[in-house]
């Protein structure tokens, strides 16, 4: 062969070579096509399998949503989102605990003082007797503020607030018997008209003391003042009496909370164990378009949400990591769908 045909044969090599890897990537890029379109085809037959196409209304989402994705060196992702813990519950915990902590740090700021419960009638008193600066006036504005120093009526009232709220919301879930629910709605109940009392009491007692300042000179006598300081120390003892039964309430109330918690944890677990039991059937089923899927790569479905709770309120994911092998004796028969979620690895993030 001549030298001068060298360069002939480099071009010619070269040329080969290049159609060769172009038509070496074009098959790369129709498998992985084609493994797409399968994974889609997949996430869209679980989906339907798994009920998570369902609304409850026309405007409501839907019950949730698969990802499927397909990343080369790794395998298949098949991210399900799904509203795993019961919708009513969570108002329920998200309420609560948000009115629980908003009235321990406001009662908390009352004792301190940092915080001053409005008081109207008392801004009234103080302004009726703030032209006058003599001891008589001094002792007026005293007995208004013992008055309006009454810690137990704010926390009487958003106890009660906090109790119909609860009791509504565990009847609503079915979580609280008929007899228990006429027997807290009763004593709330009670304990209202009680409050109502004590406050028209003590609104009656500010009246006289208003009525004695503005109207006379001097200080009352000896058996008057006895009388409201005794007026006042019963309407206190009342209203601690009442923070008490509210309290036994409240107590009474958290312990029917608790046994909702239990029961809503075990029928999210019992649901959750229903749902990857049928995930797996399905995988079982319909997988076969995974076939092509290479022998060192996995399938890794993420339940997003899933698993235990952390401190901050938020789930972790549950991951299974399945091997193409028993993927596929599954298919074949030669696994059953419970031998193929016990083989896979399990583990949360």
């Amino acid at each position: 062969m001549s030298y001068s045909c060298r360069p002939w044969l480099l071009l010619s090599g070269f040329l080969t070579a290049a159609f060769v890897a172009s038509v070496n990537a074009q098959t790369v890029d129709d498998e992985m096509q084609v493994m797409r379109q399968n994974i889609n085809l997949l996430s869209s037959t679980l989906a339907d399998g798994l009920g998570l196409n369902e609304r409850r209304g026309v405007f409501s989402p839907r019950a949730g949503d698969i990802r499927g994705r397909y990343l080369q060196g790794f395998g298949v992702m098949l991210e399900v989102s799904s509203n795993w813990q019961p919708s009513e519950f969570k108002i329920m915990d998200s309420f609560g605990g948000s009115l629980e902590q908003l009235s321990s740090q406001l009662d908390g700021l009352i004792l301190q003082g940092v915080v001053q419960r409005p008081d109207f009638e008392a801004m009234r008193d103080q302004l009726a007797l703030s032209m006058r600066t003599d001891e008589v006036a001094v002792y007026y504005r005293e007995m208004m503020q013992q008055i309006s120093s009454i810690q137990e009526i704010p926390a009487i009232e958003r106890g009660l607030a906090l109790a119909v709220s609860s009791v509504q919301t565990l009847q609503s879930m079915g979580q609280i018997d008929d007899s228990t629910r006429i027997a807290i709605s009763n004593e709330v109940q009670s304990i209202r008209l009680d409050l109502d009392q004590q406050l028209q009491a003590l609104s009656e007692l500010r009246e006289q003391i208003r009525y004695q300042a503005v109207s006379f000179e001097t200080l009352p006598d000896q058996t008057t003042q006895e009388r409201w300081l005794t007026l006042r120390e019963e309407l206190s003892r009342s209203l601690q009496a009442l923070q008490s039964r509210m309290n036994e309430q409240s107590a009474l109330l958290q312990n029917e909370r608790e046994k909702a918690e239990q029961i809503n944890r075990e029928q999210a677990q019992r649901a959750l164990e229903i749902f990857q039991g049928r995930l797996f059937e399905l995988l079982c089923d319909y997988s076969a378009g995974l076939r092509g899927l290479p022998a060192d790569e996995s399938v890794n479905v993420v339940l997003l949400g899933a698993g235990d709770a952390m401190a901050d309120a938020s789930r972790r994911d549950i991951v299974f990591n399945i091997d193409r092998e028993s993927l596929l004796l599954c298919q074949q028969g030669r696994l059953t769908p419970q031998q193929l979620q016990v083989g896979a690895m399990r583990y949360q993030y």
